[in-house]
C-alpha cells in the first residue's frame, strides 16, 4: 500500500475503521503521524493494546465521530462486506481531505493448512458448524461508474494468494477475530475466553508444541479509492 500511494514520509492522519483488536491498525503507525482506529464492538476494542499510541474509539462504520476533512487515508481489512457501503462510503468522503485515499482490503482464510489434509476438513465439519459465517454483503456494485457517484475514482485493484507461519496461539488469536466469533459473542453466545480455551484444545493435535509454526493459506483483495482534488 505504501508503494503503491507513493508515500514518503507520514502522512498527517491515517484511520482504520472496523479495527477490531488492532492488528490492521498497528500496520498504520509507520504511515501517518496521528493514528486513529474505530470498531463497532466494544468487544474487540478491549483486546486492542493501548500503549502504541493509537487513538481507538467506539463507532460503526457509517457514523464516525471526527470532522470533515480531517484525514489523509482511512483503510478497511476485512469489515466492508458488513457495512451499509453507500452510507459508509458517504461517511469516507465527508471525512477524507481533496486527494486523500480510501483503502480496502480482505484477507480471507482459506481454511487450509501445508501438509496437513485433516485441517480443511476440521475447518468446514467442526468450525464453521459452530461458528458459521453471518450474511455478507457481497453483490455490491464495485464499478467505476457505481463508485463515481459516491464521489470515488477507483484507481487499482488487486487480487493475490499468501501464506504465513502461524503457531498455534497466533492461529487462535486469528480465529477469534473472525466476524463468525464475533457474531456469536456480540449474541451472547459464548464469551472469548471459552472460545480461546476450545479453539487451543481443537488445534492441538495439528502441532506438535507451542513452538511449532505452520503454513496457513489466504486470499487477499486490495481496491484503492480516491477522492478527487476538486
Amino acid at each position: 500500500m505504501k508503494n503503491y500511494l507513493r508515500i514518503d514520509g507520514q502522512l498527517d492522519a491515517a484511520l482504520d475503521i472496523a479495527c477490531g483488536t488492532g492488528l490492521s491498525t498497528r500496520a498504520l503507525l509507520p504511515v501517518a503521524k496521528n493514528v486513529f482506529g474505530t470498531d463497532g464492538s466494544a468487544e474487540m476494542l478491549k483486546m486492542a493494546l493501548r500503549n502504541d499510541g493509537i487513538n481507538y474509539q467506539e463507532a460503526l462504520a457509517e457514523c464516525q465521530p471526527f470532522g470533515n476533512g480531517m484525514f489523509d487515508l482511512i483503510t478497511v481489512c476485512s469489515g466492508v462486506h458488513w457495512f451499509d457501503i453507500d452510507q459508509f462510503l458517504a461517511e469516507c468522503y465527508r471525512m477524507l481531505k481533496p486527494g486523500a485515499w480510501l483503502v480496502l482490503y480482505e484477507n480471507f482464510f482459506m481454511g487450509e493448512m501445508e501438509d496437513a489434509i485433516d485441517f480443511k476438513l476440521w475447518n468446514t465439519e467442526v468450525y464453521l458448524k459452530k461458528f458459521p459465517s453471518p450474511p455478507r454483503n457481497k453483490n455490491y456494485a464495485w464499478t467505476e461508474d457505481n463508485l463515481r457517484e459516491r464521489g470515488f475514482d477507483l484507481r487499482h485493484t488487486e487480487n493475490f494468494a499468501n501464506a504465513l507461519q502461524l503457531s498455534r496461539h497466533e492461529l487462535v488469536s486469528y480465529l477469534i477475530t473472525q466476524s463468525n466469533v464475533i457474531a456469536r459473542v456480540e449474541n451472547k453466545e459464548c464469551k472469548y475466553p471459552a472460545v480461546t480455551n476450545w479453539l487451543n484444545a481443537q488445534l492441538s493435535p495439528f502441532y506438535d508444541d507451542t513452538s511449532q509454526r505452520r503454513v496457513l493459506y489466504y486470499g487477499n483483495w486490495i481496491k484503492y479509492l480516491q477522492k478527487p482534488r476538486n
